[in-house]
C-alpha cells in the first residue's frame, strides 16, 4: 500500500483500469472551464461517463493548482452529516480540537489553490450544495469539479451536460483493423472488444454491425462496454440481434427517457446472460458500499442458494462479464462494482427480499473482524489491521448508517468502541465522535460491558478539547464499571480521566490517576492497546514536571512493552517521549537516536500526528546542536503537516517545548533568515523532510550514496533487481509493506523510470 501521507502532498486520483477513449473536445473545453469558473458540475444520466471525464480532466489540470487535485467519492456515503468529514479525509485533514469538520475544512482551504473533485453528489444534493457554497465563499483559490445526475444549483455554478459518445452515420474507416478514424463510440467498442476476445479487430466486414450496435446503445459508454464483453459468448451479429429484442421490450415502457431505457436494456441483458448463482451474487454484493475482498464476499454472500465455497468461482464469472471490477489495493485482491451496476444489484436484492437481513449479516461479519482487530492491535498484527481499516472504513460507515438503530446492542457496542479506537489512531476523531454520539443519543448504554465504549467516547471528546463532556462520560463509565465489577472498563475510565487532567495541565493528578488505572489494568488481565498508553502519558506528565529521569523510565517502559508484543504505535510514542526527555536533559546524541527510530516507525504506520511530533522534536534537537537553519526548515515542514492534524495526543502544553527551540533558532539566524527557512520548509515535500530528519538527505550524516538514491533506496532497488515483490522486500527489510511501496515509487520518480525492469537494469549498470 502506498503511503497516504506522502500521497497527499500531490493529491490523489483514482486509478484508471481501462483506457480513456475519445472526448478530446470535451477535455479541452472542461480544462478551460475549470480555469474560468469556480464550480463546474458535470451532469447526465447513469453510465454516460461523468466520473471518468471528471478524473481525466482533473489529471490534465493538476499542474495549474499549486496544492494539487483531490478526489472525493461520495457514492458510498449514506450519512449526510459526514460529508465534511469525508472531504477532510480526502485532504488528509483531521479536525482541530474544539472545531467542527466544516470549520476545519473551510479554515484549511482559505488560502489554498487546489481542485476538489466531488463525485456522485445526487443523493446528497442539498448537503453538497450548502457545503460547496461555504467552501467557495471562504476559499478564493478553490475550484470544485462535481459530478451529479442533477445540478447543485449553487450561485456561480457552470453546468455541463455530458453527452453520450459521438456516433457516426458515414465514413468507412481506413481498412482492416483501422480504429483511429472511427467515431468515439465505435473506437470504445473496438478497444473493449479486443480486450475481451483475443485477436478481435474492427474490420470492413464487421464495422457496419459495430456502428449499428453503438447507435442502438445511444453511444452510452457503460452500455457499450457491457455489450463488448458479450463477444466472449456470441458473435457480433448475435449480440446485435439479442440486444434489439431487449431494447424493444424496455422502450415499450413510458417511465423513463430514452437514454435511461437504453442503459437499462443493456444491464438487463447482461443480467440475463448471468447464471442464477451469478445473478444472486450480483444482488448480494450490492451490500458493500466501498468494495470488498473474497473473504468478505464468501462470508457475507454465501449460503441460502449460493454455497460459500462456490462464491470464488461465481465471482470470477462476474469479473469476466465486467459486472465486477478487480481493484487491488496494497497488493491485495479487492473488487468493486460501478455505481450503476451496484444500484441495479441493490434493486434486484430488494426484489428478492431479505435486504435488511443481509445488511445485518454483513454488519455481523464486520463486527467479528473489528473484535479480532481490537484484540490484536497490541501485537505484530497491528499494521495489518490499520491497513484493513483503511480499506474497509467506507463499508463500516455505510453499514452503521443503516443499522445503528436496530443492531444487537452487544454488536453495536463492540463495533463503535473499536471504530473509535481506529479513528483515534488515524487522527479522524470527528468521525469516531459522530458514531459514539449517535449511539449515546439513540441506544440504552447502561447495560453490562458499556463502560469501555463510554470511556472511548470520552477519549474522542478529549482529543476534540470537549473536556467537560468527556469528564461527565468518564464519571458515568467509572460508576458503571464499578457496579458491574468490570475491571477493564474501570481502568479505561480512570485512565481517561488522567488524559483529561493532562489536557488541563494538572500533572500531579495525571500521575495519581494513571497510577491507579495501571494497577486496575494489571488486575484485569487484559491486553488492551490503550493500557499500553498509560506509561506514555506518565512519561509526558513527568516531562512537563521537569523530572526527566522518571519521564525516560516510564516512556522506555511503554516502548519496551510495545516491542515485546511486536506492536509499533505505542512503542514509537514511547520513543518520542523518551527522546524529548533526553533532549531536555541535554543528552542530544541519545535523544536523536530515539527520535529517529520513532520517526521511521511513524512513517511506516502513516501516523500523521506522530510524524508531526517527531519532526518537531528532531528540529528541536538539531537546534540544540547548532544546526538552526536545518532545524527551522524541518519545523516549517512540521507546521504544514500540523495543518492536516491540528491536534496532539499530549495536549496543548507540548507547544511550550516548541517555544524553547524557536527562541534559540531566531536568535541564531535573525528574524529574516528564520522566516525564510520556515517558508522553505513549508514548501518541502514531506518525503524530503522526513529523509532530512532521518539524516538521509543532502545535509544528513553521509547517508547519501553520491547518486540519486539514499542508502535505503539502494537496498530496495537491489531487491527489486532480484525480482522480489514489495511484500517480500518489506519482509526482508523488516519494514511495513506500505513503506516498501513508497520506496519503490520514490525510486521510480527519482530515476525517471516507469517499470521495475528499468530499476533492475539501472542496478546492473551501477555494478559494472
Amino acid at each position: 500500500m502506498r503511503n497516504a501521507t506522502l500521497e497527499r502532498q500531490t493529491g490523489r486520483l483514482p486509478a484508471e483500469f481501462t483506457s480513456f477513449v475519445g472526448r478530446d473536445a470535451e477535455l479541452v473545453r472542461l480544462r478551460r472551464l475549470v480555469g474560468e469558473h469556480r464550480l463546474v458540475t458535470l451532469t447526465g444520466p447513469a453510465g454516460v461517463g461523468k466520473t471518468r471525464l471528471a478524473v481525466r480532466t482533473a489529471a490534465l489540470s493538476e499542474e495549474a493548482f499549486d496544492e494539487g487535485v483531490y478526489f472525493v467519492g461520495l457514492s458510498g456515503l449514506t450519512e449526510p452529516s459526514l460529508l465534511a468529514q469525508a472531504i477532510c479525509d480526502a485532504l488528509g485533514l483531521a479536525e482541530q480540537a474544539g472545531e467542527s469538520a466544516v470549520g476545519c475544512l473551510v479554515d484549511h482551504l482559505a488560502d489554498r489553490r487546489l481542485l476538489l473533485v466531488l463525485d456522485t453528489c445526487e443523493h446528497l444534493l442539498d448537503e453538497c450544495a450548502m457545503l460547496t457554497e461555504a467552501m467557495l465563499r471562504t476559499a478564493p483559490g478553490l475550484r470544485v469539479l462535481a459530478t451529479s445526475r442533477q445540478a447543485l444549483d449553487v450561485m456561480g455554478e457552470h453546468t455541463v451536460v455530458v453527452a453520450p459518445l459521438g456516433r457516426s452515420d458515414d465514413g468507412d474507416g481506413d481498412g482492416d483493423g483501422a480504429v483511429d478514424g472511427e467515431c468515439d463510440a465505435v473506437r470504445l467498442f473496438a478497444e473493449r472488444a479486443a480486450a475481451a476476445v483475443q485477436g478481435w479487430t474492427l474490420t470492413r466486414g464487421n464495422r457496419d454491425a459495430a456502428v449499428q450496435l453503438c447507435d442502438r446503445l445511444d453511444g452510452i459508454p457503460l452500455a457499450i462496454e457491457l455489450a463488448a464483453v458479450q463477444l466472449r459468448a456470441f458473435s457480433l451479429d448475435q449480440v446485435l440481434g439479442r440486444l434489439g429484442t431487449h431494447l424493444f421490450q424496455v422502450r415499450g415502457r413510458r417511465t423513463s427517457v430514452r437514454r435511461h431505457q437504453t442503459l437499462r436494456a443493456a444491464v438487463d441483458w447482461s443480467h440475463e446472460l448471468c447464471s442464477p448463482e451469478e445473478r444472486l451474487l450480483w444482488a448480494r454484493l450490492s451490500v458493500f458500499a466501498d468494495g470488498f475482498d473474497l473473504d468478505a464476499a464468501e462470508n457475507v454472500c454465501g449460503g441460502d442458494g449460493l454455497p460459500a465455497d462456490h462464491v470464488a468461482d461465481v465471482l470470477t464469472g462476474l469479473v469476466e462479464k465486467s459486472i465486477v471490477q478487480r481493484a487491488d489495493r496494497g497488493g491485495e485482491a479487492r473488487y468493486r462494482m460501478l455505481d450503476t451496476l451496484r444500484e441495479y444489484g441493490a434493486e434486484r436484492l430488494a426484489g428478492l427480499g431479505g435486504r435488511d437481513r443481509l445488511r445485518h449479516a454483513c454488519f455481523a461479519w464486520y463486527v467479528g473482524q473489528l473484535r479480532r482487530a481490537r484484540a490484536e492491535l497490541p501485537s505484530a498484527a497491528q499494521i495489518h489491521w490499520l491497513e484493513w481499516f483503511d480499506c474497509e472504513r467506507g463499508n463500516i460507515r455505510a453499514l452503521l448508517g443503516h443499522v445503528v438503530a436496530t443492531a444487537e446492542p452487544d454488536m453495536l457496542r463492540d463495533a463503535v468502541e473499536t471504530l473509535g479506537r481506529f479513528c483515534a489512531l488515524r487522527g479522524t476523531v470527528g468521525e469516531g465522535r459522530h458514531w459514539v454520539d449517535r449511539v449515546l443519543e439513540t441506544r440504552d448504554t447502561t447495560g453490562p460491558g458499556w463502560a469501555g465504549l463510554l470511556a472511548v467516547a470520552a477519549l474522542t471528546m478529549t482529543l476534540q478539547d470537549d473536556l467537560a463532556r468527556a469528564s461527565e462520560l468518564l464519571d458515568r463509565a467509572e460508576a458503571q464499571g464499578r457496579a458491574e465489577d468490570d475491571l477493564r472498563g474501570i481502568a479505561l475510565a480512570v485512565g481517561g480521566k488522567g488524559i483529561v487532567a493532562l489536557f488541563e495541565g494538572d500533572f500531579d493528578l495525571v500521575l495519581r490517576l494513571l497510577g491507579s488505572a495501571g494497577e486496575v489494568a494489571r488486575d484485569s488481565g487484559e491486553d488492551d492497546l490503550l493500557f499500553l498508553l498509560i506509561d506514555v502519558f506518565r512519561g509526558v506528565a513527568y516531562l512537563f514536571k521537569n523530572e526527566f529521569t522518571a519521564s525516560v523510565a516510564h516512556a522506555d517502559a511503554a516502548a519496551q512493552a510495545g516491542a515485546e508484543r511486536g506492536e509499533l504505535w505505542v512503542r514509537s510514542y514511547g520513543m518520542l517521549v523518551c527522546g524529548l526527555a533526553l533532549w531536555l536533559a541535554d543528552d542530544l546524541d541519545a535523544s536523536m537516536e530515539q527520535l529517529r527510530r520513532a520517526l521511521r516507525i511513524k512513517r511506516d504506520l502513516d501516523d500523521e500526528l506522530g510524524t508531526t511530533l517527531a519532526l518537531e522534536s528532531i528540529a528541536a534537537c538539531l537546534s540544540s546542536r547548532g544546526e538552526a537553519a536545518r532545524a527551522v526548515r524541518l519545523l516549517g515542514a512540521a507546521d504544514r503537516l500540523r495543518e492536516f492534524t491540528q491536534t496532539s495526543w499530549f495536549g496543548p502544553h507540548h507547544a511550550l517545548l516548541r517555544e524553547i527551540h524557536i527562541d534559540r533558532a531566531q536568535q541564531a539566524l535573525g528574524e529574516e533568515a528564520f522566516r525564510a527557512a520556515l517558508e522553505e520548509g513549508g514548501r518541502l515535500p514531506l518525503a524530503d523532510a522526513v529523509e532530512d530528519a532521518l539524516g538521509e538527505g543532502p545535509e544528513g550524516e553521509g547517508a547519501r550514496t553520491g547518486g540519486p538514491l539514499t542508502n535505503r533506496e539502494l537496498q530496495v532497488a537491489a531487491l527489486v533487481a532480484e525480482g522480489l515483490s514489495n511484500r517480500a522486500i518489506a519482509e526482508r527489510l523488516t519494514i511495513a509493506k506500505r513503506t516498501a511501496d513508497s520506496h519503490v515509487e520514490h525510486i521510480l520518480a527519482k530515476l525517471g523510470y516507469s517499470s521495475r525492469a528499468q530499476i533492475a537494469t539501472w542496478i546492473t549498470a551501477q555494478k559494472s
